[in-house]
């Protein structure tokens, strides 16, 4: 194999390794979802769930 034949065969190998490893659009915004399906979950995990609503349910202030 001479020099231009093993040009022309690194730069098509490096096309089809550009092909198989790049990201489309999809998996991108498929990413990002799951991303913030992630916080969002952790979010809720964080916050506490009341039995009733409003003022009196808050938390009591710590006095020392």
């Amino acid at each position: 194999m001479d020099l231009v034949h093993a040009l022309a065969a690194g730069g098509l190998a490096a096309r089809a390794t550009d092909r198989r490893f790049t990201t489309d659009e999809g998996e991108v915004r498929a990413a990002e979802r799951r991303a913030v399906a992630r916080r969002e979950a952790l979010v809720a995990a964080r916050r506490p769930e009341y039995s009733e609503r409003g003022r009196h349910v808050a938390p009591r202030p710590l006095t020392a």
